[in-house]
């Protein structure tokens, strides 16, 4: 193809993805749904104007590389490791029993050994790209269940590899493929050995290189090019693209420039992600699905269903809260980008057919178009939950079961809800003035290391009255809610309300249209985040321009009360007047 053949079908990509996301966005539907669909309308199901479909999955490899190489950066080593009880327990248990409920449906579908074991394969990963961007969106990233699903992904990502690696065998060259996997792991070495010389070495040094140059543009191109070096010498030696390119992130995060490069990245990761969603709907192909439709919803109930109660089991088994298991089960319900890859070369490979590789490519489309709405599904259902009392009794039982004792008995604490970026902040000021304070989150390993510290931690769902009871909130002076989600920190401050209806409760959110509502249940303080981080900068401009430090302070206090009252009348048009 020419050059402006590719940038024609660049364009008409590019094109459709806007408008995708425009009307996604006014639908008040994730963008992703919009880029999905827009795929659909512009490939071969729809108006079919893309012409070379290879050109445009090409460009979408960007976005994925893109994508791997930012959530590396963000997410760095350190954060990795608090997963780790996911990817040594939910993570192998989730991947061995997808691949036999996979498998396990295809002998019942009459396909045979071979392509039974290719579905199983593709069942069982899931789409890291769709997952972390869901994330991104909610901001989520950072949560117990953020970070739970970023880690079975990651080890998703891995048995990918092998699963690439074990096709040989399967196509009855066992001897070569003997030799293909043992090379495989040399090379697996030396690129760890190559990771480690880059991290410690050299990748510093030229970060510090071009630093003291200022120069924005050139900084721009060494995060490029890291990311896409990482990316191409994973491909060199057998690996994915995406690896290599989340591997070059996390040595990246580890540098004290990594907000630099995150920032400077952002751009052209969401350009060329949109490409890769706009992709998978490109490669939609409904005649597989018209075709044999009972396969089809056969495939896609055992991802939807069959996915989902694996992954919650899987979690559950690692000891997670119930709450993050289920939000990770649906939001893992899908079939990922590299379930494309397996099958790909597998057909390839003759061992599957392109009616089998077209099956798992529409199936796989479908069920990336309902993971948005799957996602959000798995905390409404623990919610649900809840409403039931013999479920709540079971919950709570699990909740209280290996609650501590005797801690939180003296009078005037503070009970902390959330020890995550904001909660732990909070915890530790409050522990350098010599505050006494306890601590309600569902995530094992915080709670671990505030027992370990002696301060009384408590495992449990912040919005169950049971274990706000037991932590004590009859008798604390305060509640702070630093939670993630706008609905639990309602129903944590309406259960606070329950066990004492008299105790100060302060609030943060993120949307201003729960300002309100967190009024209306009970709160006594809410903040907003982003809107007191604009007020911090308004203090310090005014004092840079020379006001006095209390006539600043006074003037930025106007500023949040006539804020916060504007946006409760807005949120009750009816008080006005």
């Amino acid at each position: 193809m020419t050059g402006a053949d590719i940038l024609r079908e660049l364009t008409i990509a590019l094109g459709a993805g806007l408008a995708g996301g425009l009307v996604a966005r006014s639908l008040r539907l994730p963008t992703i749904v919009g880029y999905l669909v827009a795929g659909v309308a512009a490939g071969p199901a729809g108006l079919n104007v893309v012409r070379d479909l290879d050109t445009v999955t090409s460009m979408a490899e960007l976005g994925v590389a893109l994508l791997l190489f930012a959530l590396g950066v963000e997410l760095s080593l350190r954060s990795l490791r608090q997963g780790k009880l996911a990817a040594l327990v939910a993570a192998p248990t989730q991947l061995a029993l997808s691949v036999g409920l996979g498998y396990g449906l295809g002998e019942l579908l009459g396909w045979g050994f071979n392509p039974a074991l290719i579905l199983g394969f593709a069942l069982a990963l899931s789409s890291t790209m769709v997952v972390v961007r869901l994330l991104g969106d909610r901001g989520e990233l950072h949560t117990n269940h953020g970070r739970l699903m970023i880690a079975v992904l990651l080890v998703q990502d891995l048995a990918a590899v092998l699963m690439v690696g074990v096709l040989p065998f399967l196509a009855g060259t066992s001897a070569m493929g003997l030799a293909a996997l043992g090379g495989l792991l040399i090379k697996g070495l030396i690129f760890l050995l190559g990771v480690f010389v880059l991290a410690h070495w050299l990748v510093p040094a030229l970060l510090r290189v071009v630093a003291r140059s200022y120069n924005k543009e050139v900084f721009v191109a060494l995060a490029a090019m890291l990311c896409f070096g990482g990316a191409f010498g994973a491909h060199y030696l057998g690996f994915s693209l995406a690896l290599g390119a989340f591997v070059a992130g996390l040595v990246l995060g580890e540098s004290d420039y990594s907000h630099e490069v995150l920032a400077d990245i952002t751009p052209l990761r969401d350009l060329f992600g949109m490409v890769f969603f706009v992709s998978l709907g490109l490669l939609f192909d409904p005649a597989s699905v018209l075709d044999h439709p009972a396969w089809a919803l056969a495939i896609l109930a055992a991802v939807v269903a069959g996915k989902a109660a694996i992954v919650v089991a899987a979690c559950l088994l690692a000891r997670f809260h119930v709450r993050s298991a289920l939000v990770a089960g649906l939001g893992l319900a899908n079939v990922g980008e590299f379930s494309f890859v397996v099958a790909t070369v597998a057909f390839s490979s003759g061992l599957i057919t392109r009616e089998h590789l077209s099956l798992v490519q529409a199936v796989a489309a479908i069920s990336l178009l309902l993971s948005p709405a799957l996602f959000g599904a798995g905390g409404a259902l623990y919610r649900r939950l809840r409403l039931v009392a013999a479920a709540d009794e079971q919950l709570a039982r699990e909740e209280l079961r290996d609650l501590p004792q005797g801690c939180a008995e003296r009078e005037a604490f503070v009970l902390l809800c959330g020890y995550g970026r904001v909660g732990r902040h909070v915890g530790e000021t409050l522990l350098e003035d010599g505050e006494h304070f306890a601590v309600v989150d569902f995530d094992q390993g915080v709670v671990a290391e505030l027992r370990s510290r002696g301060t009384p931690a408590f495992y449990g769902d912040a919005a169950s009255w049971r274990v706000l009871e037991a932590a004590g909130a009859e008798r604390c002076c305060l509640a702070v809610l630093a939670l993630p989600d706008a609905i639990t920190t309602r129903l944590a401050i309406r259960a606070l309300k329950r066990v004492n209806p008299h105790l100060a409760v302060l609030a943060r959110v993120h949307p201003t249209e729960e300002i309100d509502p967190m009024y209306r249940e009970g709160a006594d303080e809410v903040v907003q985040a982003e809107f007191e981080a604009s007020l911090e900068i308004i203090r310090h401009t005014l004092l840079h321009l020379g006001r006095e430090p209390a006539a600043a302070q006074a003037r930025v206090d106007a500023v949040r009360r006539q804020r916060y009252l504007a946006l409760r009348r807005r949120d009750r048009p009816d008080d006005a007047g």
